[in-house]
């Protein structure tokens, strides 16, 4: 797509200074979070660098229209030295699309549903790689992370209809087109690292009884869609009491991370912050660019980028 008519649908957008809180050390963080674009992050501790949805390969909107396959370049530009597992929350292909590619080059664990691992396997993923979730979740131990797969909802389109829905139930042809990548469940991703806890809910609903008794210190919050949901943020913030809230899944994935961030359209990244500051007044929330790393330690509410 012409540069011109991609910045004419999808604005630019330069998060503001009093969102963006800055140290020149990082001493003591014990956590850093790294956004990938999308629903993207790499969390990594002491001892552990897990993937979340990572999606590096970014298609043009002209390109959905072909087979996709990891753009292998793209991917390795921004890819850890160390990966120990890849945890994808559904199977689009703006979740998953990387995934098994990432998975079998750094011999990572791919952790996700049945539909996931399929595409795991069509990609040449080893069996022993590969943790399948049921739709009921999962909690597993990957390094000092304890992660719990928690059984979740996918936004809706206007139509009220998911996206791409059902399961794949068998390993896949690849390359394959974007609606291939049928859902396969969807997950929200709990992260607990002992003095730190990261929810991931990389697309805008949720079960509430899946949460009864959950808390997080930190909530990634997936924002597309969001407003089709009713009281999204108040119901996520009710039942996790985040200390630091994270936008993410705002921004336009059809061009390349270098082409800088650009907002998908009916965003409304203010009425998120005013809707956050309402129901968690007392939490931090920042918003990230592109590769930044948010350092955390113990005291979430202080976390900052690296300057």
């Amino acid at each position: 797509m012409a540069g011109w008519l991609y910045r004419r649908l999808f604005p630019r957008f330069r998060p503001r200074a009093e969102l963006r809180p800055t140290t020149r050390s990082a001493a003591g963080a014990t956590l850093r979070i790294r956004w990938l674009g999308t629903a993207g992050h790499v969390l990594e501790s002491a001892n552990t660098t897990l993937l979340i949805d990572p999606f590096l390969t970014r298609p043009s909107l002209a390109a959905l229209l072909g087979r996709l396959a990891p753009d292998e370049a793209a991917i390795r530009a921004r890819l850890p030295a160390r990966v120990d597992a890849v945890l994808c929350g559904h199977s689009h292909f703006d979740h998953l699309l990387d995934a098994p590619f990432i998975a079998r080059t750094t011999g990572a664990k791919l952790v996700g549903s049945a539909s996931t691992c399929n595409f795991g396997r069509a990609e040449g993923v080893p069996e022993a790689q590969l943790v399948e979730v049921p739709p009921s979740g999962r909690t597993l131990t990957i390094g000092d992370a304890t992660i719990r797969f928690v059984p979740s909802l996918h936004g809706r389109l206007v139509s009220g209809r998911v996206p791409f829905p059902g399961d794949v139930a068998a390993p896949p042809t690849l390359p394959a087109r974007a609606w291939s990548y049928r859902m396969g469940g969807a997950f929200g991703i709990l992260v607990d690292l002992g003095r730190v806890r990261v929810y991931h809910n990389g697309s805008a609903d949720l079960v509430d009884a899946e949460l009864t008794g959950t808390r997080a210190d930190v909530l990634l919050v997936g924002l597309a869609l969001r407003k089709r949901t009713r009281d999204y943020l108040s119901r996520l913030c009710g039942s996790l009491a985040p200390r630091l809230i994270v936008p993410t899944h705002h921004d336009a994935f059809f061009a390349p991370l270098d082409g800088g961030l650009h907002l998908l359209r009916g965003i409304d990244l203010d009425g998120f912050v005013s809707e956050a500051r309402t129901h968690a007044a007392a939490a931090t929330i920042v918003t990230p660019d592109y590769d930044e790393a948010l350092a955390s330690g113990s005291d979430v509410r202080a976390a900052a980028f690296v300057s």
